[in-house]
């Protein structure tokens, strides 16, 4: 029993040491001197990492690509980071291609491809212009970007590439007031006979390509509410309120001329009977 203990007990301090000594997926060599980009969390399902940054439609918006330098006390000298366009991220990342590599003519990198860090800081920016004013806004567009080599420290073999996602914010983001009128329908009739209602302070938030979302449903229900406008000025309308649901749109139009009012008239389905409502947005702010 002693001789078993003993061997137990000089095991141990050797078990350990080979679990520290075990590095995650994520363990950077154990450097204190990292050199990567700044981007959301990854976890070891995705190639990469992306940070979602929301532009303006401009000629010359700007996209800025942070550095950082991971040591304690900033880097220990200037520190040249040389950065390079990597669209190949954005196929690994989108296989059924739901997002597309920004072509060249869309975007414009600094006259030089460096970026310094300096001695005592930890973070340096490059601005890379984007001409977002001419986006295909059906389209969902990323930029791949990646560090190609550092002056100093560790480049890091998590976050030296990243995928730049870049929504348009749509010019029909805003607040409003809407009036919602919901017409009677089959067995909610008794129910929804004559009701208008009018909310003031609805936001709707760009969550696509000329795709934007406002809380709630017809101003009486949770979820969501979604809208995607076209150059036609028509609108498509989805919707989820917790409940097995369909939505139709009878009739939509949108005054593409200045982007401040619309409405639409759609249909919603239910398992227990159908309901319609006409909804008017109008613009009262950013």
């Amino acid at each position: 029993m002693k001789a078993y203990a003993c061997t137990l007990l000089l095991s141990l301090p050797l078990l350990l040491c080979s679990c520290l000594k075990e590095e995650g997926v994520f363990k950077e060599n154990g450097s204190q001197g990292i050199v990567e980009l700044a981007l959301s969390a990854r976890n070891t399902s995705t190639p990469y990492a992306t940070k979602s940054v929301m532009i303006e439609a401009e000629e010359a918006a700007v996209l800025p690509v942070t550095v950082n330098y991971t040591g304690v006390n900033g880097a220990p000298e200037d520190v040249q980071v040389t950065l390079a366009v990597y669209n190949a991220a954005i196929a690994a990342l989108y296989p059924d291609s739901s997002v597309t590599a920004l072509p060249d003519d869309l975007y414009e990198l600094p006259a030089a491809n460096v970026v310094a860090i300096p001695k005592g800081k930890k973070t340096a920016t490059y601005a890379i212009k984007i001409k977002s004013n001419r986006f295909d806004l059906t389209k969902s567009y990323a930029l791949g970007v990646k560090i190609a080599a550092a002056s100093a420290g560790t480049i890091s073999g998590n976050y030296s590439t990243g995928v730049y996602l870049l929504p348009v914010k749509s010019r029909w983001e805003g607040t409003y007031l809407v009036t919602y009128e919901w017409i009677q329908v089959g067995e909610f009739a008794d129910l929804f006979s004559e009701l208008t209602l009018t909310k003031t302070d609805v936001k709707l938030a760009t969550v696509g390509p000329e795709t934007l979302e406002a809380q709630g449903l017809g101003g009486m229900f949770g979820g969501y509410t979604r809208y995607t406008f076209y150059a036609d000025g028509k609108v498509k309308v989805a919707a989820s309120s917790g409940a097995d649901l369909r939505v139709t749109v009878v009739s939509s139009q949108a005054d593409t001329d200045d982007y401040t009012i619309f409405a639409v008239r759609y249909k919603i389905v239910l398992p227990a009977g159908d309901l319609e409502l006409t909804e008017t947005y109008r613009k009262i702010g950013d």
